[in-house]
């Protein structure tokens, strides 16, 4: 008995052991090591805001569930919001990650940015376009070139731990929306995450593969390496890159043509088996390019106006179709179960391989994780539970855009009484207060030292300062003023005022660049007058300055040959700015907030708008509209309310601002006004803009602020 016994209690415990290795082997861990099998993950919720009703941000509207839309059409705007429950095997992030959108139907838009959106407990079923969450950090752009059947992005640095995340999928356009197949499309392509622990060379003996001729996916990789693939693309398709060629495909076919539909993917394990993907949509024409000639935006400067385009430079009727998502078409989840995120085969990361490293500002990857400050709810319909947005290194909002104003521009009206009349009619205080100074100015003045540190509504400083006594050649090269001037305002700064501020020399350089090179102002000679400026105040201690340099960003001068020249190099530069202004009367520069912000031109068809081209430019800095306005029109005095409708409605297209500061003025250098009380249904509208969750990032009060060193960045 006793042997039988023992022999009984053996079989149990091999038993045992067999089930816990079975089990091991299931989540991935092995021997104490963890397997490098991936992991592919569907999205638990999705939903498609969209509105392009040119009157109410609120307007009501038709659902549908299984596409998602990003871009912006009539004034209106499209952005998704993804959500992605992660269970990581024994909490190890992963080596790499990757999320990725299916095409549905249609040209994919030039630019398509993922985000995080820090605050993921939100439910689809109850988004719209007033409640959806403020977006955070940038996670990655891709630009395709057309007809790529995904887009994919690398999102390593956000998953780091088990919990929540939620992402927003936008496109900064004003006359394009890409379409994509969403958690509940016929195709069985949701939404996915593809994690995986082992991503090493490919092996020498296997041949690169390659997608099949029909398709192909932005970006391409610049290495050779294995990527895990989600398993809605073809069971054909090889999970190894081919290396980048530089034209944003991954096989040689071309992207600018309509492919033929894929076949069936096979189901996701885990998945339910739906229909066949539908055929796609007709193939839409390319969206024109919208003409281009000089603006005549105030500058603090007498310099010339640019060049003037040719009188052909003007816009042309858009003979354009509409997207294939119909502009009157509103996302909205269905209210079934979410399918499973944690498939039935974990993974774990090898011990022996490296995670990649975490960015600098990663979303809190559960509702449990999420800052736990309260947050304050917005009385224009911020979900109560979203916490506030705050300011964090270098000035960068965690979420939200910083909402400012250059108040009384080319007048003799005091820049605090300005600033405060400014505040009353607008009925919100700013966050951000932008001065101008040149020669040797101190600064900040003591005026402005009092607008930011007061107690009701602290603000934080924007100054800019122009050289006028020496060519910016000389200032490079040590200029005695110049450096003498440098050194004095270091002292005044470190003693007057410590706190953190943003710091501009010279806005607008394009308008004063000189070809010729013995007169000291080639773009060369600004970027490294610039250099000098920020590491000499640097040197002498100031170490609270956020440096931001300002483009004038007006074709012709974005298109010249000495354009990249202007920039100074990403060690002296912390934010990216340009001033931009639209147009009441039709024409050039009339249209809505998305044209205004990525403004192309028919006469120079390669430039791709400013946001496109500073996003693939400096993927990596923050950017800012330093000026931005409305030329009113008294032929046009409904065009007011309408555009400042357009910037609430399309702000989250372009999720790189963090900051967004108008310049008010009753006439500039050629008698245009930019006042938002023009017109009372302008200033109603404006007033309405001012009040959104979106711009609701409150500078630090004097006893949160960080101390100075805290603003620095690694090195600098």
């Amino acid at each position: 008995m006793g042997r039988s016994g023992h022999g009984k209690q053996s079989a149990r415990v091999a038993l045992l052991a067999a089930a816990a290795v079975t089990a091991a082997a299931a989540i991935g861990v092995v021997g104490g090591r963890v397997s490098d099998r991936p992991r592919i993950v569907p999205v638990a919720e999705d939903v498609s805001v969209r509105d392009f009703a040119p009157v109410s941000l609120d307007t009501p509207q038709p659902e549908s569930v299984d596409l998602l839309a990003a871009g912006g059409w009539d004034g209106g705007a499209a952005v998704s919001y993804l959500k992605f429950r992660v269970d990581l095997p024994s909490g190890a992030p992963p080596a790499h990650a990757e999320l990725w959108l299916a095409r549905h139907s249609g040209r994919l838009p030039g630019v398509v940015e993922l985000s995080v959106v820090p605050w993921a407990d939100w439910q689809a079923s109850r988004l719209d376009a007033r409640s959806a969450p403020r977006l955070g950090k940038v996670v990655g752009s891709v630009f395709p070139t057309g007809f790529e059947a995904a887009v994919h992005f690398d999102v390593t640095s956000v998953l780091r731990s088990s919990g929540e995340y939620a992402f927003a999928v936008t496109a900064p356009t004003s006359d394009a929306i890409g379409v994509f197949d969403a958690q509940e499309s016929r195709a069985n392509r949701p939404p996915t995450l593809t994690l995986q622990w082992s991503t090493g060379p490919r092996p020498s003996a296997s041949p690169l593969k390659r997608l099949p001729g029909s398709l192909i996916v932005a970006p391409p990789s610049t290495a050779l390496r294995y990527l895990q693939l989600p398993g809605w693309l073809p069971a054909e398709a090889a999970p190894y890159w081919q290396p980048s060629t530089g034209d944003g495909a991954y096989a040689t076919a071309s992207a600018t043509e309509e492919p033929s539909p894929p076949p069936p993917p096979s189901p996701t394990p885990g998945e339910p088996t739906v229909s066949p993907i539908p055929a796609a949509s007709p193939s839409e024409s390319p969206a024109p390019s919208l003409s281009d000639s000089p603006s005549d935006a105030p500058s603090d400067s007498p310099s010339a106006s640019p060049v003037e385009p040719s009188p052909s430079d003007s816009p042309s009727p858009s003979d354009t179709p509409p997207p294939s998502v119909s502009p009157t078409v509103t996302g909205s989840p269905s209210d079934s179960a979410s399918p499973s995120v944690t498939p039935s085969s974990s993974v774990s990361p090898s011990p022996s391989v490296s995670p990649s490293p975490s960015d600098s500002l990663s979303p809190s990857p559960s509702a449990s994780a999420s800052p736990s400050r309260p947050g304050s709810p917005s009385p224009s319909g911020s979900t109560p539970s979203e916490p506030d947005c705050r300011l964090g290194a270098l000035g960068v909002p965690d979420c939200g855009v910083l909402w400012g104003v250059a108040p009384g521009a080319h007048t003799s009206v005091s820049r605090a009484t300005a600033l405060r009349t400014f505040e009353n009619l607008t009925q919100r205080p700013q966050a951000v207060y932008h001065a101008y100074h040149r020669g040797d100015q101190m600064f900040p003045t003591a005026e402005e030292i009092s607008l930011a540190r007061d107690p009701r509504s602290p603000r934080m400083l924007m100054l800019n300062w122009k050289p006028v006594k020496a060519t910016w050649r000389e200032i490079a090269n040590g200029d005695p003023w110049a450096d003498d001037y440098l050194d004095r305002l270091a002292a005044h700064i470190k003693t007057a005022y410590p706190e953190p501020f943003f710091f501009t020399m010279h806005h607008e350089p394009e308008d004063d660049v000189r070809a010729n090179p013995l007169l000291g102002m080639t773009a060369r000679d600004y970027a490294a007058a610039f250099r000098h400026v920020v590491q000499r105040l640097r040197a002498e201690g100031v170490t609270n300055l956020i440096s931001v340099v300002c483009y004038m960003a007006y074709i012709p001068w974005n298109t010249k040959s000495w354009f990249p020249d202007l920039y100074p190099g990403d060690d002296v530069v912390d934010w990216v700015a340009w001033d931009a202004y639209a147009y009441s009367d039709p024409g050039y520069g009339y249209g809505d907030f998305a044209e205004m912000m990525n403004r192309r031109s028919s006469t120079h068809p390669d430039w791709p708008g400013f946001y496109s081209w500073a996003a693939k430019q400096f993927p990596n800095k923050p950017l800012m509209v330093a000026e931005w306005g409305l030329w009113y029109s008294p032929v046009n005095r409904g065009h007011p309310a309408d555009f400042f409708r357009s910037v609430g409605r399309q702000i989250d297209l372009f999720p790189r601002v963090k900051a967004l500061i108008y310049f008010e003025t009753p006439s500039n250098q050629v008698g245009r006004d930019s006042r938002v009380h023009v017109t009372a249904e302008g200033l109603a509208a404006y007033r309405e803009l001012g009040r959104l969750p979106v711009f609701r990032v409150e500078p630090q009060v004097e006893s949160q602020r960080p101390s100075p060193t805290a603003v620095r960045t690694p090195g600098g």
